[in-house]
């Protein structure tokens, strides 16, 4: 039966939207994790094609952002280092020189305010106090997941700053269609003509057109084959690390991913400019659920987003918010299952 249902989960709670095929999105209060996304493959069988662990507590001590909610900001500030209105500000940096997914202001590792709305809607809301890893003001920040009867989550990404801040928030969820030790084999679309084109430290450099490099994913290939290709790029990020970039910020098909042993698809729709395909890179000997160990490749990310650094880029006042000008951001991941 379709309908949220509520369950303990160590310290936290899980809300499972589940709708009348069978789909099912467990969610957490511990930063807003999708802990695993059930659906059917071509047999009938339950699958859940997301990564994850057992217990909060190993999400806490995690490193590699599996399943949360990122932000203040989601990806990479330079430095760590801004202007607004010609003030300086300077955040934490965690990776390197660079600011990373909010640092230790991040909103994945936080616990959420959760309201069940409807049979298949949750809310959830939670703050980033001023001065936590830099930032310079309050923000309050709601999220509300969505699943559909044409199995669709979608999820509303909201902030509200007290002053102007920076501010892009994105969902990490590691998804694997097949339950294998790698998503080598999935085949990836992607309908961007640009990409960003990044240094040594993953900092966006400029634009640069997709065709006849590894990242003219419009047509669709295997991530072995993509990942086959020599290219400077995908050394320096030891894969796909990179934001791909569209035209429009209306609602718009962007990204598809296919299993074909389970006849799995994933289809992503987003309001966004940008959309950040991670291949799972650096995951290396990481325990996850039941025990499994996920390696390089285990998992591929989809982050839609503005551009990572754009705060320090020309186009900077777009991502800029304050209190007369709040921060929206839509995103619908979608399965669909082909049968045998």
């Amino acid at each position: 039966m379709k309908g949220i249902k509520v369950s303990d989960w160590g310290e936290y709670k899980l809300f499972s939207l589940v709708n009348n095929n069978g789909t099912q999105v467990d969610i957490s209060e511990l930063g807003g994790l999708i802990v695993n996304f059930y659906t059917h493959d071509n047999k009938g069988e339950r699958q859940n094609i997301v990564l994850g662990y057992d217990t909060p507590e190993q999400y806490l001590l995690g490193k590699c952002y599996l399943g949360c909610l990122v932000g203040p900001w989601a990806n990479r500030i330079a430095n760590g280092r801004f202007s607004i209105d010609n003030v300086d500000y300077q955040l934490e940096c965690n990776e390197g020189s660079n600011h990373l997914h909010g640092a230790s202001a991040g909103i994945g590792t936080k616990h959420w305010n959760a309201e069940c709305i409807d049979d298949a809607t949750l809310i959830l809301t939670t703050m980033v106090r001023s001065g936590q890893a830099g930032y310079p003001c309050d923000i309050e920040f709601k999220v509300k997941y969505h699943l559909s009867e044409e199995n669709a989550l979608s999820i509303n990404y909201q902030a509200i700053p007290r002053a102007l801040t920076p501010i892009n928030m994105t969902q990490h969820t590691y998804f694997n269609l097949g339950q294998t030790e790698d998503v080598l084999d999935h085949h990836i679309q992607i309908e961007g003509n640009e990409y960003l084109h990044v240094d040594a430290l993953s900092i966006p450099l400029f634009k640069a057109p997709v065709e006849d490099t590894p990242f003219d994913l419009r047509k669709g290939v295997t991530i072995r084959q993509g990942l086959s290709d020599a290219n400077e790029q995908l050394e320096n990020a030891d894969g796909y690390d990179h934001c791909w970039c569209f035209d429009s910020t209306e609602m718009k098909p962007v990204a598809r991913v296919y299993e074909k042993n389970t006849g799995i698809e994933l289809q992503v729709a987003t309001d966004q400019i940008g959309m950040q395909f991670y291949s799972g890179n650096f995951l290396n000997n990481e325990s996850g659920r039941n025990s499994k160990i996920y390696n390089k490749h285990a998992g591929l990310c989809l982050e839609t987003q503005c551009y990572p650094n754009q705060i320090n880029m020309a186009n900077k006042q777009d991502c800029i918010y304050g209190p007369n000008k709040h921060y929206q951001h839509n995103v619908i991941y979608k399965v669909l299952t082909t049968k045998d």
